[in-house]
């Protein structure tokens, strides 16, 4: 099969071809030479649909590659070989494969694609039209060969729905192109003019047609989950012809041109190494603030790192107390202070307390001016001029003639521009700008309430929250301080409150309950018969006095003291009480009312 190029057809307003298919078409042309030796050899295949058909696989085209063009690779070849395969400038004949790679073996066989169907063709468009024709075409014919796929089918739904004043139209179309291929008086690139000819039309190039016209609609209609490398991206609003006609240069075009060039000669350039000198100047002293170079600008952690969005909540447009850093940051610069919403609400409570809030107030309705709707334009000029630059207004600024000459001139020239008259306050603003920066902002530099703020923020605690969830405002929750509890009173205490009432120093005082949660699994309240020690039921010794275990076991502890002994209950014998001295200054405890050693105020 013989490829003949085609000249390219590309007017001014078409897109750009890019060189690389002028070069894949350089090389299509010469794999199908005729000629054995420069050309791909085609050859039959009998399995096919017929004898007449000739293909090759991927080893030839693979081969060749890497003859013509001294390629060592076999993967760099197999590379170049499935773009030109992706592209449309050759196709499997097997349309059940999956992909268009093009492998190094003879599994799959492929064609050289018709001129008329390669890519950036002027007559070879694909738009969606003609892919509803190509559908409905094939949904007239035999299902069994022809039958559209499932995507396809869900394509060609969606094409109808969008086409729904055209149906008729597609339908005609598809029609008169299946009668036309089924006569042999159609044919993409001309027409069969007689019926004789028309007869000599054979069977095989009736295939050919289906082949070439189906692998053109996969390479521009993939299927899903395939690369679509004839993505054209966005539409073009104005043609190239028209951008050329809009730079047709005259007289004023060259003057205003050259008026420019002389402005831009005038204009001071530093030296490089200046520039340099002042941007890492800038870079020093802003890195503290960055919290990507800093890790302490990210407190009480990082949020890109971790979960915790505490630092965004600290740093939110308006908040109660603003951040060191944040309150640090307004000191550098006036630019900063009016950028941040925050800085700037500040400095506008410090003018208020000055008699001087005009100025940023004058300042903020400008700003919203230039950024807010064009039909709001109007409405915003003549509010602004009313109320801070007439005569006798509510709120009016302190600004020199010539400034508000300057504004209501470019106020009468502008007039009926809605977008010309977003910047004819520029004159007074800039002035306003430069009053609150020469003297209102030293000034609040070195008033109590921006020392009072720096103060507020460098004492504000910030807690790192452990866990994501919650309610996302972090709350420093003041603990609610137990009971105070009863100390435990000393044997004199004891001995003589007991004389005092005349009760038995051993069920006479009882300590108080203790709040506390902690552990006392320690405090063993298991009776012993008083078969084996001799001891009542009921009657308790200290624990020191346990059969079997001695004193110096906790003679280091200063809490392990006589008076703050933690009472077990052991049986005791009334002999025993009278002989121990010790034993009379401590209580009998119950065994709910116990207060552990590390729980008194001793």
């Amino acid at each position: 099969m013989t490829v003949q190029r085609e000249v390219m057809a590309v007017d001014q307003d078409s897109k750009p071809r890019l060189s690389v298919f002028s070069k894949m078409e350089k090389m299509i042309v010469a794999m199908a030479k005729a000629d054995n030796e420069n050309g791909i050899v085609m050859r039959a295949k009998r399995n096919l649909f017929s004898d007449q058909i000739q293909s090759f696989s991927g080893c030839d085209i693979v081969d060749w590659l890497k003859r013509q063009y001294n390629i060592t690779d076999v993967k760099e070849a197999c590379y170049l070989a499935t773009n030109l395969c992706q592209y449309g400038y050759i196709y499997p004949i097997d349309f059940k494969l999956s992909s268009y790679t093009v492998k190094y073996d003879r599994s799959a066989e492929y064609r050289f694609q018709a001129p008329y169907f390669w890519p950036f063709r002027k007559d070879g468009t694909a738009d969606s039209i003609k892919y509803a024709i190509y559908l409905q075409k094939r949904s007239l014919r035999n299902k069994q060969k022809h039958g559209l796929e499932p995507y396809e089918q869900e394509a060609f739904d969606k094409l109808l729905k969008v086409f729904a004043d055209k149906k008729e139209f597609i339908e005609k179309q598809a029609r008169e192109q299946v009668r036309m291929t089924k006569a042999g008086l159609y044919f993409y690139g001309h027409q069969v003019t007689s019926v004789s000819e028309a007869k000599k039309q054979r069977r095989t190039e009736k295939i050919l047609l289906d082949l070439q016209e189906r692998a053109f609609w996969r390479v521009h209609r993939p299927r899903p989950g395939c690369i679509q490398t004839m993505e054209e991206g966005p539409k073009r609003y104005f043609q190239p012809s028209q951008m050329a006609a809009r730079r047709r240069k005259n007289k004023d075009t060259y003057r205003a041109e050259i008026k420019f060039l002389k402005k831009a000669l005038e204009k001071p350039k530093p030296k490089l190494s200046k520039v340099l000198e002042s941007y890492l100047t800038w870079n020093e002293q802003y890195q503290e603030y960055d919290p990507f170079l800093d890790q302490n600008a990210a407190l009480p952690s990082n949020p890109w790192i971790s979960d915790d969005t505490l630092f965004w909540e600290a740093n939110d447009t308006l908040v109660k107390i603003p951040t060191e850093l944040r309150v640090k940051k307004w000191a550098i610069s006036f630019f900063n202070l009016m950028k941040d919403e925050q800085g700037s609400h500040e400095f506008e409570v410090f003018l208020s307390t000055e008699y001087s809030q005009e100025n940023i107030r004058f300042w903020k309705e400008v700003e919203d001016m230039k950024h807010g709707p064009r039909s709001m334009i109007e409405e915003s000029v003549n509010r602004i001029t009313s109320e801070f630059l007439s005569n006798n207004a509510p709120r009016e600024i302190n600004i020199d003639s010539k400034t508000l000459e300057t504004v209501n001139r470019n106020k009468e020239e502008m007039k009926g521009k809605p977008e010309s008259l977003r910047y004819i306050f520029d004159p007074a603003q800039e002035h306003i700008y430069l009053l609150m920066k020469k003297d209102s902002y030293p000034r609040f530099l070195r008033s109590d309430q921006y020392i009072n703020l720096k103060e507020m923020a460098h004492n504000q605690p910030i807690k790192k929250r452990f866990f994501g969830f919650g309610s996302g405002k972090t709350q420093i929750k003041r603990q609610t301080p137990s009971p105070k509890l009863k100390r435990r009173s000393t044997s004199s205490e004891r001995e003589a409150n007991s004389d005092i009432s005349g009760d038995s120093p051993i069920h006479s005082i009882t300590p108080m309950h203790s709040y506390s949660t902690g552990n006392l699994k320690d405090m063993d309240m298991k009776q012993t018969p008083s078969s084996s020690s001799g001891l009542s039921p009921g009657q308790t010794r200290r624990r020191s006095d346990e059969p079997g275990r001695t004193r110096s076991m906790n003679a280091g502890d200063p809490r392990r003291k006589s008076n703050l002994e933690v009472p077990r209950s052991f049986p005791i014998s009334t002999e025993k009480r009278k002989s121990d001295a010790t034993l009379l200054s401590l209580n009998v405890p119950a065994k709910n009312n116990i207060v552990a050693p590390w729980e008194g105020n001793q």
